[in-house]
């Protein structure tokens, strides 16, 4: 797994960081996050980037036998674009880039302070803040690509409810 890469403020969306969710097609339960990540912000993406390549050159021998493969499945999208099935993103995603994290273990939330926060409801889908992402190889099931850990989160700001 990369170093981790802390973002600058993001928005959350489909935020289930306080109790884990099943995967969709079943699978462990996972805390997870979407984040949307402004396509203004250059800096964290080209830290996302570098984290995302070294993650590939780190382990291309162990992971893909020495061999990226042509079509892998990379964890950021475009907001603006299709999702892997098809359908266009919510109008939320438009203007920005999009990572799905997950982790089973439950991540630490704090707020702009750094205090834990407990009221689950103060973390929702529309609030701004920050996140700690980490980036792994995998190849399992015929699938190939770099997935997305996540780390901690931290609230800065409320936003509109999405």
């Amino acid at each position: 797994m990369s170093d981790p890469v802390v973002t600058n403020k993001v928005r959350f969306s489909y935020v289930s960081v306080f109790q884990p969710r099943e995967a969709l097609g079943g699978g462990e339960p996972k805390y997870s996050i979407t984040v949307l990540i402004p396509k203004t912000d250059t800096q964290t993406m080209q830290r996302i980037n570098a984290a995302i390549q070294k993650a590939i050159s780190d382990n291309l021998a162990t992971t893909f036998g020495g061999v990226q493969p042509p079509s892998a499945n990379m964890p950021v999208h475009d907001g603006d674009g299709l999702r892997q099935d098809g359908t266009p993103y919510g109008t939320e995603c438009k203007g920005h880039w999009v990572i799905n994290a997950s982790t089973k273990m439950k991540p630490e939330v704090v707020d702009a302070n750094g205090q834990h926060i407990m009221d689950q409801s103060e973390v929702y889908s529309g609030c701004y803040g920050r996140v700690s992402l980490r980036f792994y190889t995998y190849n399992k099931a015929g699938r190939k690509g770099v997935g997305c850990g996540l780390g901690n989160v931290q609230k800065l700001a409320d936003g509109e409810p999405l």
